[in-house]
Order: structure tokens, then sequence, then C-alpha cells
């Protein structure tokens, strides 16, 4: 540090040199030589370094080059609910670590005299997560993993959920490759986590089509219209998630979305943020699962006559907004070309039944304050053709209560339903369910 200043004296004019040196002399110019000078001088000898700043700049530059310079690192943050996320100074690359758990407790009391009640508690859903992006987000990624036995799909269990790499080149042109849910019924793509009531509809449950692998290709500002219009465009393998039959045959699906009143898609059924403008959407869907080996297309028992359904799959949905008010309804259709396989299996003739069957359900919420909701839901479902035994005929009629006392990271829901059955009897349902998003 001395060096440095006696340099930079030689510069400097005989007045200058002289308040430098005296001001080397005192314990309060060890810490800062330069600045310390004039504060010692007397006013009047001020004066003159104060009229060579260009003089003095060259210290300054020269001490600027003597410290090396710091590289900014990672920007690491911890959010309830978002995780724990990592992204570098650039913003070039990130990367999310996430989980998810669902804690569940279920009562169902059949009317039937011959059939006792039950009650459990379970978790129901317990997820890990990782996503982020790379290449200034030209690539994003999402893989979620599963752990609880419901989690799994029995034909082939396995942790892995969804596996997907998105490439977004272009508005109008994005793609999705890997295992994920097939772009088809609205309530299905919505998450588990963002559902008004503690679970999907059973209509949902029987004629969605679940997770697979392919690619998808798809955009949600077509046209770059004030995103008016969405598009999805897919292979799959029509196995369902984890699993490879053996066949021949492919999935191919198709989803268009028409939003009049503009505004993002959003994945998300009550209306958190009581949406000051109304929000409205419609979409058409379709499917063809080519060579099938599974009652329910991509989900369900497999055949024991191997891969032979072809199913053609239909789905209509809407949903509305504004000012907490959250308003849903969709149409289900699953129609196998041939109601029934036969074929010889280990020397005995065995013979496959078609699951094909239609149907819907309308559901509505409306947010009290900013932590409560009430919904309501009425679903119906029945078979299609003559050989369709297989299929549930069912009648839903529930209510739910919601708390988001952080949004859906932290909520607590209960929800009743009477479900229908044929023969007259039905059976109550109550359920109650934590779900926490550390």
């Amino acid at each position: 540090m001395g060096r440095l200043d006696v340099s930079t004296s030689r510069h400097l004019g005989p007045a200058a040199s002289l308040l430098l040196v005296s001001a080397l002399s005192s314990a309060d110019a060890i810490a800062s030589p330069v600045e310390a000078a004039p504060a010692e001088a007397a006013p009047a000898e001020a004066a003159p370094a104060e009229a060579a700043p260009a003089e003095a700049e060259p210290a300054k530059a020269e001490s600027a080059k003597a410290e090396p310079a710091k590289s900014e690192g990672p920007k690491i943050e911890a959010k309830f609910g978002r995780g724990i996320r990592a992204e570098t100074a650039d913003g070039d690359y990130a990367i999310r670590i996430g989980a998810r758990a669902q804690l569940r407790s279920t009562v169902v009391a059949p009317d039937a005299d011959d059939a006792d009640p039950s009650a459990d508690f379970q978790v129901r859903r317990l997820r890990l997560s990782v996503e982020g992006h790379a290449l200034d987000e030209l690539v994003t990624y999402k893989i979620q993993l599963a752990f609880t036995p419901l989690d799994q799909d029995p034909v082939a269990p396995s942790a892995v959920r969804d596996a997907q790499v998105f490439i977004h080149p272009l508005r109008d042109l994005n793609l999705r490759v890997g295992q994920g849910k097939i772009p088809f019924g609205r309530q299905r793509v919505v998450s588990s986590g963002s559902q008004q009531f503690v679970d999907r509809s059973v209509v949902v449950g029987e004629l969605n089509l679940d997770r697979d692998v392919g690619i998808v290709a798809y955009s949600d500002d077509l046209g770059g219209l004030d995103e008016w219009l969405g598009y999805s465009v897919s292979v799959f393998g029509g196995d369902g998630r984890n699993r490879v039959s053996g066949g021949y045959g492919l999935l191919y699906a198709a989803r268009f979305e028409l939003r009049p009143l503009g505004g993002a898609p959003e994945l998300d059924e009550p209306d958190l943020k009581r949406s000051p403008k109304p929000r409205l959407y419609f979409a058409f869907a379709g499917a063809f699962n080519h060579q099938s080996d599974r009652e329910r297309s991509t989900i369900g028992p497999v055949y024991e006559t191997g891969p032979w359904a072809d199913y053609a799959h239909g789905a209509f949905d809407w949903r509305f907004k504004w000012k907490g008010l959250s308003l849903t309804g969709e149409l289900l259709l699953r129609k196998a070309l041939e109601e029934t396989n036969t074929a010889e299996v280990d020397g005995e003739l065995v013979t496959d039944t078609a699951r094909s069957g239609v149907g819907g359900f309308v559901q509505a919420g409306q947010m009290l304050d900013d932590t409560w909701e009430i919904a309501a839901r009425y679903g119906a479902m029945n078979p299609l053709g003559d050989a369709a035994s297989e299929f549930p005929t069912e009648r839903e009629v529930g209510g739910a209560l919601s708390a988001y006392f952080v949004g859906h990271a932290l909520k607590l829901q209960a929800d009743y339903h009477y479900l229908f059955e044929p023969g007259g009897d039905g059976r109550h349902q109550a359920r109650l369910q934590m779900q926490i998003i550390p």
C-alpha cells in the first residue's frame, strides 16, 4: 500500500505531494491514505488537491487493478411451496427440487345391509420432483417420482411417473419428449395437487387417458393471438406408463383449445387469484389407440388374449373463472371398434370384452375469502355396446370445503359424495385430506 502511495505522489504537484506525505505519517491515513490527506490539511491547502481530480483518477484505477475481480456465484433460494432452487449467475441453467405429500382419511358406508362400512388412513401420494431449464430456457425438463402403493401401476410398478424434456424453438412449435400425461381431458392433466376436491371425478378415473411415453408437438399461443388458441398433436406407445406390450400399435392424440377472452392457460381448478377479468376456454380432443392390450386403453388390467382392441376416444371440456367463481365441465368417450376378441390361451379358448362407455361431470366452486372455498360436483357414466358388462354404471353427487392456508402448498380439504350404483344400492363416501408442499 505504501509503495503505491509514493508512486502516486510523483505524479502530483508539490503541494499535493506534501499533503500526501503528511497524511501517511498519521494513523488515520494508514486505513485510507488518499482520502485522509484533505482532512488533515488546512482548508486553504485542500483546494489544490480538489482542483486536480484528473491526476488522482489513475491511483484509483491502479488500486482496482491490484484487487482480483470477484466472480458472482450461483443463486440459491428456498421457499415454502417451491422447494429449493439453484440458478447460475447468467441464468443459463436452473434446477429445482421439490416434494409433495397428501395425507388422507376415507370413510365408506354402503347402503346394502350385508356390506360393512370401512375406514382407513393412508399416505395417498408422496412425490419427489426435479425440474429446471438449460440453454437460456430453450430446454426445460421435469422428473417426478412417486413412492406410495396407490401411485403405482399394478401392471408395471415403478416409481417413475414423469421423465420428460421440453424444447421451445418457436412460439407455434414446442416439443415434449418422454413419459408424461397424454394431453386429452383437462381434469386429468391438472395436477392432483391443484384440485378443488380431495380427488378427481369417478368419470375421469374410468375414462381418462393416463401417462405414456411419446412425443408431443404443441403451442399455447398459436399464431400469437394473445393466447386465444392452443393445440397439441402427439404420438405415444399406447401401453401406459413404464411398460411395453410388444404389440405394434401406437396411440395418436390431438387437442385444440379456444380462449375467446384471452389469457394464458392455467392448470389450477380453484380461482385462488380471484381473477378481476373473466376467463373462459373451450377444448376438443380426440385419440385413437391401435391394438391396445388393456381394458381401459392405457390403464387397467391386461387382456389375456394380447393386444387387439382399437379404442377411439373423444373429449370436450370447458372452464370459466371470475372473481373467485370457477365453473368447469367435461364429457369423455371411449369406444372399442370391436367389442370382443376370442383366442386360444394355454390350450383353452378365452374371450376378452372391451370396456366402452361415455360419461361427464360438471363442477362449481366459490372462494369465500382468500382462504376458504366451497365446491359442488355431479357426474355420471354409462356403458356403450351390447357386451359392455364390465363398464361401471355410476353417478356421483358431492360437495367439498377447502382451506388454502398457503395456496395449494398447505391446504386442508374435506369432501362428501353419494355414489349411485345399479340396483338401487349406493354408498356414502367422506374424505379428509391434508396436503403439504415444503
